[in-house]
């Protein structure tokens, strides 16, 4: 990005115009010089920056050239981070003082000798120039990145264009974070791993509020920083940048703007989102009403085939959701078409194509809000079947209401599962309707005597009744559902009416 070298004591010892002598190497020799100061104070630290190049001619020396007080100037100019000191020769002494090149040889200062008829201010102004030179490279460079970036967003249109321009301007890498934490795009222009990035904008976004870190990326050799999108509030995700050299003003500048615009195309993406996910609401709606081809016909309006086999999912939210967080969960979801989603009440139901079940499985394992919800999903079925694939989407979450993922069929009912339906379930309820109003709980009694086996004498201890008391309800339920409870068919139809009817 810039290709005027630094300023060092190395390219002042090149300029033969200034014909400056080397004394001693020294740790600065190669060091970028911020400034150079002249003084001849006892003490000039005061007046000095790090990484400035020190000159002087020596009036401030003692003619006893006693090594004490030269130790002791030059332990101030360590300790203020001087590059290197320069000696002006002839002007007060002929040469560098000993004791002055011992205590610099001893501290691994860096001293260099200036001749008579080169002015001190040759050297300054040769820094300077470079320094000017390089602001100027660094400012144009500044121009021609954001120039390169707006350019991306102006003819592309994209996300996509922004985001590689912005990689390559900055000789690196750029992640983009969806809300839920999902890795929507990564350009990586270098090669490098992104997990740090990705890890450290998933974190600030769990906080919810607008955050700029400068982020520690392994084996990377220039800057890192990771920073949310969008407002407190409704933030839309999370950008990391990793580049090559330092995160400074240019740089800033050049991420800034471009972030400035991966939110407004954030804006107007969001805005296509939700139109697409309220579109897909009303094709889940449709579906569920059994109106398939009005759902089809929606369908074709953004590019989106229903497909021909589908499961159908429902995911209970908190009570205290509040709408972003609702938002978010639709988004995941949603996000590259892998399911339609209608939030309804407290719960979301979706249509996720049969081949996808996996991708599902992964979102929920990787989104933390998912992993913490109920999500029930429904076995494999027809577009014309997703009422039975919500029903059965329900009760695979009456049967688990845990957080995760629940698959209607999977659970220990086995092939009462693959035989139920909302019709066995209605049919389940009338029946035991039957028991509605009788004195003491049948129905309650009679899944604990079904769960103990028939067994009278825990079945009560548990229920806490005479087992005679007990003996006279189960009765009294085989009298008013007409089953011969004594044999092991009427038992089981009793078990499955309990199983169908979820009671």
């Amino acid at each position: 990005m810039q290709t005027t070298t630094p300023p060092t004591v190395r390219g002042l010892l090149a300029e033969s115009a200034l014909r400056l002598i080397p004394r001693l190497t020294g740790d600065g020799r190669d060091t970028e010089i911020d400034w150079v100061h002249s003084s001849d104070l006892v003490d000039p630290t005061p007046f000095l920056t790090g990484d400035t190049m020190l000159l002087t001619t020596g009036t401030q020396f003692p003619l006893d050239d006693a090594d004490e007080f030269y130790a002791d100037y030059v332990d101030r100019l360590v300790a203020a981070g001087a590059v290197a000191l320069g000696f002006g020769l002839e002007v007060i002494r002929e040469g560098t003082p000993q004791p002055l090149v011992d205590a610099c040889a001893a501290r691994g200062v860096t001293l260099v000798e200036v001749p008579y008829e080169v002015p001190f201010i040759a050297l300054i102004r040769w820094v300077a120039d470079r320094i000017a030179a390089r602001e100027h490279e660094r400012d144009a460079w500044t121009l021609g990145a954001q120039r390169a970036v707006s350019v991306a967003a102006l003819t592309a249109g994209t996300l996509v264009a922004v985001v590689r321009a912005l990689a390559e301007q900055v000789e690196g890498a750029v992640v983009i974070l969806s809300s839920t934490g999902d890795v929507v795009i990564e350009e990586n222009a270098r090669g490098t791993g992104l997990d740090a990035l990705v890890a450290e904008g998933r974190r600030i976004l769990g906080r919810g509020s607008r955050a700029s870190v400068e982020t520690t990326l392994p084996g990377w050799p220039g800057f890192a920083t990771t920073q949310t999108l969008g407002p407190r509030g409704g933030l839309r995700g999370a950008i990391g940048v990793a580049g090559a050299g330092r995160n400074d003003v240019a740089m800033q500048a050049v991420v800034t703007s471009a972030v400035a615009i991966v939110e407004v195309l954030l804006r107007y993406g969001d805005a296509e989102r939700h139109l697409e996910q309220r579109l897909g609401a009303v094709i889940v709606r449709l579906l569920l009403d059994g109106h398939l081809p009005g759902a089809v016909a929606a369908a074709a309006e953004f590019d989106a085939e229903i497909p021909d086999a589908l499961r159908v999912g429902v995911v209970v939210l908190a009570r205290s959701s509040q709408p972003s967080e609702r938002w978010r969960l639709v988004d995941a979801l949603t996000r590259r078409h892998l399911a339609f989603a209608d939030a309804m009440a407290e719960r979301i139901v979706f249509l996720l194509p049969a081949a996808s079940t996996d991708d599902l499985s992964r979102l929920v394992d990787t989104t933390p809000a998912l992993a913490v919800l109920p999500i029930g999903l429904s076995s494999v079925l027809a577009p014309v079947e997703a009422a039975t694939g919500l029903a059965q989407a329900t009760r695979a979450l009456g049967q688990d209401p845990g957080a995760g993922l629940h698959v209607f069929g999977d659970s220990a009912a086995g092939l009462l599962d693959d035989l139920w339906s909302p019709a066995a379930e209605s049919l389940a309820r009338r029946r035991l309707g039957a028991l509605d109003g009788e004195p003491g709980d049948l129905v309650a009694c009679s899944r604990l005597w079904l769960d103990h086996n028939g067994h009278w004498e825990s079945a009560a201890r548990e229920a806490g009744l005479h087992r005679h008391t007990l003996k006279a309800r189960i009765a009294r339920v085989g009298i008013l559902l007409d089953l011969d409870l004594e044999s092991f068919a009427g038992r089981a139809e009793l078990w499955a009416l309990l199983q169908a009817s979820r009671a």
